[in-house]
């Protein structure tokens, strides 16, 4: 439970820093990451670019996590995110200083869905073609998966945004407005 916890948090400063400027995060040279984290990435992510490392100034004792905002050099993080990219996509992780894995954030681009996503389209939208597909996968380390898939579906001149989980429930559709100026 800690651990989810723990990854709810994380993913939360991940999203509320992507908002704003480094308000949760401060960048990082790689010379200041810790070795364990630098091995860990090699092992974990494997074929990934790393772009940039980050201080996250987040402490946890017990089951509580402290914003530490009394961090006074780059060797007093405890928490480090990483950003990672490939060629389908983009990787958010977060380590703690001993190398383990916390959480990832994955977006990936065109993604073939998994077979109950496509079953479930085919049922609720007949006649429907899936046009694009975005993938997003968040992962809280070793505890709880979930996934989320963002697909383009078009009919004719008709298209929808339809955002479903990983066993194919369907999450929130948006109707596409074409605009045809003749």
């Amino acid at each position: 439970m800690k651990k989810i916890i723990l990854g709810l948090f994380l993913i939360g400063i991940a999203m509320h820093s992507y908002g704003q400027d480094v308000v949760f995060k401060a960048k990082i040279k790689r010379e200041i990451v810790p070795v364990t984290i630098i091995e860990a990435i090699d092992v974990d992510f494997r074929g990934f670019e790393v772009i940039e490392f980050y201080g996250v100034p987040v402490e946890f004792i017990e089951e509580d996590v402290y914003i530490n905002d009394d961090i006074e050099s780059d060797e007093d993080y405890e928490t480090f995110q990483v950003s990672l990219k490939s060629e389908n996509g983009k990787l958010v992780v977060t380590y703690n200083k001993e190398g383990e894995l916390l959480s990832s954030v994955e977006h990936f681009k065109n993604v073939a869905p998994n077979i109950d996503v496509r079953e479930a389209i085919a049922k609720a939208f007949p006649g429907w073609t899936l046009t694009k597909d975005y993938y997003k996968m968040t992962h809280f380390a070793q505890e709880a998966t979930k996934e989320r898939y963002k697909l383009i579906l078009k009919k004719g001149d008709d298209e929808k945004v339809v955002f479903m989980d990983g066993k194919g429930e369907i999450l929130k559709v948006h109707k596409k407005i074409n605009v045809n100026l003749k």
